[in-house]
């Protein structure tokens, strides 16, 4: 808060105007350095927040990366299960080896988003140039796009457990599923298979995104969700 003190007696209209000139110096002054520390405190708090989101995106990239094999094998599984499960529904004898592949699994990605928040929270995004904060918001939308999409598969998992457990039946025992039971199966592994590959797409873009950020380029167009 600035404090600005009258002066002593003054001496005619001249002094009068020196010293109004003299405080007015010095506030403009005092405005332009409080102004000036303040913008060197959003200068760092922009730059401290570049730094965080950074190594928040390579550490959450790494993760994704790890993920991309896992995803694969998801797939694989269903499709194996989903041929087992076909067997059945033809009245078909299912190998015991075969049936023993039998494994419906899921799973997700755990990424973190505590720096993209504190940035939001301390308004540092505020105090960027608009393309740059506006690549931030693309890719912590795009990893809140993967995580929802994966939430889907676990659901419908979920409910697998749920028909084993009336069914009674356990990996191996397969052979004792009724083609109407098996039906029932096929029809929960067929909506995973699709949101399986449409999680797939999900992270592949993620991944892209991430990657292009951090390598200084510009991201490839999205890709398209492939069922197959």
């Amino acid at each position: 808060m600035l404090d600005v003190h009258l002066p002593h007696k003054v001496h005619g209209f001249w002094e009068f105007l020196l010293h109004l000139f003299t405080i007015s110096v010095g506030l403009l002054i005092a405005v332009q350095i409080e102004s000036f520390v303040e913008w060197r405190h959003h200068l760092h708090l922009a730059e401290e927040a570049r730094m965080e989101l950074r190594a928040e995106i390579e550490n959450n990239l790494k993760q994704l990366k790890e993920h991309l094999p896992e995803v694969k094998m998801f797939r694989q599984r269903n499709d194996t299960d989903l041929a087992i499960l076909r067997l059945i529904q033809q009245h078909q004898k299912v190998p015991k080896e075969q049936l023993r592949q039998f494994g419906v699994s899921t799973g997700s990605v755990s990424l973190s988003d505590t720096a993209w928040k504190t940035a939001q929270t301390t308004g540092a995004l505020a105090y960027m140039p608009y393309g740059e904060a506006e690549e931030y918001a693309g890719i912590y939308k795009a990893q809140s796009r993967l995580l929802v999409v994966e939430e889907k598969p676990a659901e419908e998992f979920s409910t697998m457990m749920g028909l084993m457990a009336k069914f009674n039946s356990h990996r191996g025992e397969f052979d004792k599923l009724t083609a109407e039971q098996a039906s029932d199966y096929a029809e929960i592994l067929g909506r995973m298979r699709l949101q399986m590959a449409e999680a797939d797409t999900e992270l592949q873009n993620t991944i892209e995104k991430s990657s292009a950020f951090l390598e200084h380029r510009k991201a490839r167009a999205e890709l398209e969700t492939n069922v197959n």
